[in-house]
């Protein structure tokens, strides 16, 4: 037959694992980069390893890369990854023929959620140095993530129906076992039935204990409803529908598209979150934007203006509100400054009424009519029977200078480039991950895993824009010492 001669398999030969693995791979910039910064930062890990005493520990070295190598791979779990050491060249290699169990990797990973997160702000912080962030203009978006824990959530009434059902059922056990408790002859099948219903009693003793436990930490908190696995998760929605995890928000620097602040919040939408996305992006990177982008969901005044008067120019749309509508539809009331009143369509006037009226985070002015009883176009105006009334932002003339803003030219192709920019990042991530498949429980530790899939995606984004010599040499002369 005409096939090409293979190699026979139980040839010795004289390898190295550094000759399997070609200068070009980047596993060679992540060992560097990881390396660098452990040697740079020795008292930033765990204590394990500093006794001279005992069986000896991995190095950090080798559990760092082996994390951020699998999060670039999209493998999370560390039993995926253990099994990695065993058969992968490139962790192989990378761990240099290291082989730790998986509880050595969970442990790692779970006891050293700081040293991550300022691997994470000290390899932004080299992007920053390298020029491949300028942290003039941010994108700011937001995903819900599902959190690692069970779709149903307990309310305080299915527990209370859950606790009511043991009862129920510990009754019975209890009943039944005085029953067998009072047969004089008792036959190794009695024996055995009463052993059976002892280990049913302890069960349910133990589910009432946890489930008691829980309905106390729901009143503690004042939540609604809670999850056994992630007590720290809500309920969010998405185009996926509702579940228990967190919003994640993200910041990506417009120039190379390189994600410059992540955090998890259990707000579940993201109107509150503008002005904390800046105040994350001065604390990870060290750089307070100029420019601040997002959607309407973060549409909110008293965010936008606060940052305005901090220097941070902000260009968020803002969602329609019934008066916009009705504006549209040619009601428009023009206000008189001097006059300090509304005319509306039709000519009349609409007086203050009350001043200072708070409602949510702002305070309004309120104008009313009173002659619009005998108007012709009262019904498409108004369905109050006191009169068409306006709520006048006491902030409205900087609204108004801040909707005339939005209609520039620069801001609006600032908007429309928004979707480019920071979708991007979200797309990758869930390509190669598969949704953030969170393995984590706890709102700090599932932020542990959020900095190692937005570390992974900077890394991915940096070798597709720059050639693999220059970086390792831009890595090598570094300076990886956490600020």
């Amino acid at each position: 037959m005409h096939y090409k001669d293979s190699q026979d398999r139980h040839q010795v030969m004289m390898l190295s694992y550094d000759s399997m693995i070609s200068q070009d791979n980047p596993v060679r910039l992540l060992d560097m980069m990881c390396r660098r910064f452990v040697e740079s930062n020795p008292d930033q890990f765990f204590k394990k390893g500093k006794k001279k005493a005992g069986r000896k520990a991995y190095s950090p070295i080798a559990l760092l890369n082996l994390l951020v190598y699998g999060y670039f791979n999209g493998i999370s779990t560390s039993r995926k990854l253990e099994k990695e050491s065993h058969r992968n060249i490139e962790v192989i290699w990378l761990m240099e023929g290291l082989q730790p169990d998986h509880w050595t990797i969970s442990d790692f990973r779970k006891e050293n959620g700081e040293a991550i997160k300022s691997f994470l702000h000290t390899f932004r912080s080299f992007l920053k140095d390298q020029s491949y962030i300028t942290g003039e203009r941010i994108v700011f978006d937001g995903s819900k993530v599902k959190a690692y824990a069970s779709k149903d959530m307990l309310t305080q009434s299915g527990i209370l129906k859950k606790l009511d059902n043991i009862e129920k059922n510990l009754s019975e056990y209890f009943k039944s076992m005085e029953q067998l408790d009072s047969l004089k002859n008792k036959d190794e099948k009695f024996t055995n039935e009463i052993e059976e219903l002892k280990r049913s009693i302890e069960k349910k003793e133990v589910q009432k204990k946890s489930l008691t436990q829980i309905n106390e930490k729901l009143e503690q908190k004042g939540l609604k409803r809670i999850t056994v696995n992630d007590p720290e998760a809500v309920l969010v929605k998405s185009r996926n529908g509702k579940f228990a995890g967190y919003n994640l928000q993200i910041g990506v620097d417009s120039q190379n598209h390189f994600i410059v602040t992540n955090y998890l919040t259990t707000d579940v939408n993201d109107r509150k979150q503008l002005e904390e996305c800046v105040k994350e992006t001065i604390s990870q990177l060290g750089v307070k934007p100029k420019e601040a982008v997002a959607d309407k969901g973060y549409g909110n005044f008293k965010d936008i203006f606060s940052l305005q008067g901090q220097g941070v120019d902000c260009f968020v749309p803002l969602q329609t509100v019934a008066n916009d509508k009705k504006e549209e539809e040619g009601l428009v009331f023009i206000y008189d400054k001097l006059q300090d009143r509304y005319t509306c369509p039709q000519g009349n006037f609409l007086y203050l009424k009350a001043k200072n009226i708070k409602s949510s985070d702002s305070f309004y002015d309120k104008y009313q009519c009173k002659d619009c009883a005998k108007c012709p176009i009262k019904n498409e105006c108004t369905t109050s029977k006191y009169g068409r009334a306006i709520k006048r932002n006491v902030e409205q003339e900087k609204i108004d200078l801040y909707k005339t803003k939005l209609k520039e030219e620069r801001v609006v192709k600032a908007i429309k480039d928004r979707k480019n920019i920071v979708e991007h990042p979200f797309g990758t991530i869930k390509a190669l991950m598969g949704k953030f498949d969170l393995v984590l429980c706890g709102k700090y530790k599932a932020g542990i895993e959020i900095d190692l899939y937005t570390l992974a995606y900077n890394l991915k984004r940096l070798g597709n824009i720059q050639k693999p010599d220059l970086l390792l040499k831009q890595a090598k002369n570094y300076n990886w010492k956490a600020a």
